[in-house]
């Protein structure tokens, strides 16, 4: 039974590198709260998945953003994670391959394709509600959020986190390459030129290297109430200039 003692609608983005706990946090966070769970990598999976079908080089910025306005986008979940379905086509593990990540990677560096996909992320937020989990969501996607939470680890814990969430998927990976992967990644996320991975200004910074999952979301939780009990300015009614007064004099 979702908790529903938090005011909603609400809007909680959580952003950081991979393997901080991210998609595991916002699900968890998502079903306390009784709002939709967005999964914004997703999208990009699923368009790197399109795009190795049609084998498009992934920096072909042109030919991926055709591809994508020739694609109908629907997000599907989560069960255990958010699925996409493209073009009728509904998509789960095979978004989670290495192959995947790496492509999705490369697309989502292009400027045009993050600002195609940016209104279809914010349309998760309309009315209800999200728990928004990515790279970018606090600093472009839902910039006006109520919560910006910004998750982060050591990188030997999350090579670890990593390598466990690619095995639970069958993935044939090694200890070996998902860490120089993850550094890699995290190498072309910070120095992209669209949307680079950076803390909003406003954004929490939790350290999740020795914290559980839930202990995590307690922290979230206690931020959102933390937010929610502070009192509303009214704005101040702006001043008519129009009209003159009388003069005392």
């Amino acid at each position: 039974m979702p908790r529903r003692d938090i005011m909603n609608p609400l809007t909680v983005t959580i952003d950081g590198p991979a393997g901080v706990g991210k998609s595991t946090v916002a699900r968890s966070l998502a079903a306390r709260l009784g709002i939709p769970y967005l999964n914004s990598g997703a999208l990009y999976r699923a368009v790197a998945w399109k795009v190795s079908k049609r084998g498009i080089k992934p920096n072909d910025e042109a030919a991926v953003l055709d591809l994508c306005k020739q694609t109908e986008f629907v997000l599907v979940g989560p069960d255990n994670d958010q699925s996409v379905v493209i073009d009728g086509t509904r998509l789960t593990h095979e978004l989670w391959t290495p192959h995947v990540s790496l492509v999705a990677s490369e697309v989502s560096r292009l400027p045009s394709v993050r600002a195609f996909l940016r209104p279809i992320q914010r349309q998760c937020g309309n009315n209800q509600g999200v728990v928004a989990e990515g790279r970018d969501m606090g600093t472009h996607v839902f910039v006006d959020a109520e919560v910006k939470v910004f998750l982060d680890a050591s990188p030997t814990v999350r090579a670890r986190r990593r390598f466990r969430e690619l095995q639970s998927r069958d993935a044939a990976v090694s200890w070996e390459r998902t860490a120089s992967e993850l550094t890699e990644r995290d190498n072309r996320d910070t120095t992209r030129y669209a949307a680079p991975l950076r803390p909003s200004p406003d954004a929490t910074m939790i350290d999740t290297s020795d914290l559980s999952a839930s202990q995590v979301v307690d922290a979230i939780l206690a931020l959102i109430r933390q937010e929610q009990a502070r009192p509303q300015v009214e704005p101040t009614p702006p001043v008519d200039t129009t009209k003159r007064t009388q003069s005392s004099y």
